[in-house]
């Protein structure tokens, strides 16, 4: 008797299994990477506001009312834009994600809730992600 060649229902499981399994883990290594390319893109992104808030400062010596250009349209000549986002959206229960403007006006105040886009301190000129949370690297928001 000729034996036919070819694979067994067993081995084809095991094989379907073998992917599955490697999938789950690429599949969380992969939404890990995309976060912490969000919080990239977030800090490059607080890098421009601090920029633009600083030549604000040069060329008026005050600080503006607001980082929003509709409340401070003087701002937008700096920032050149919209307010951009906070991209992050670690941690899934409350994620800084957003680009609303919270405004202060105590010194030396931080962000003291985990809100959503950013921080902003007239009395001091400090910007800070809106959020007493940490990221995906396990370090708070409000140490950048």
């Amino acid at each position: 008797m000729k034996r036919k060649k070819g694979f067994t229902l067993l081995e084809l499981m095991i094989v379907v299994a073998i992917i599955g399994l490697i999938a789950t883990v690429a599949i969380a290594k992969y939404q890990d990477l995309v976060e912490k390319a969000n919080l990239g893109v977030t800090l490059g992104n607080l890098a421009s506001l601090r920029s633009s808030l600083s030549i604000y400062y040069a060329t008026y010596m005050q600080y503006p009312r607001s980082l929003d250009p509709k409340d401070e349209p003087q701002f937008e000549e700096n920032l050149g834009a919209a307010v951009p986002y906070v991209k992050t959206s670690y941690p899934d229960t409350s994620p800084p994600y957003g680009n609303e403007v919270t405004v202060s006006n105590v010194r030396t105040q931080i962000p003291s809730t985990m809100g959503t886009g950013w921080f902003y301190n007239k009395a001091d000129g400090y910007i800070y992600i809106n959020s007493t949370a940490t990221d995906v690297k396990g370090n708070l928001y409000t140490m950048y």
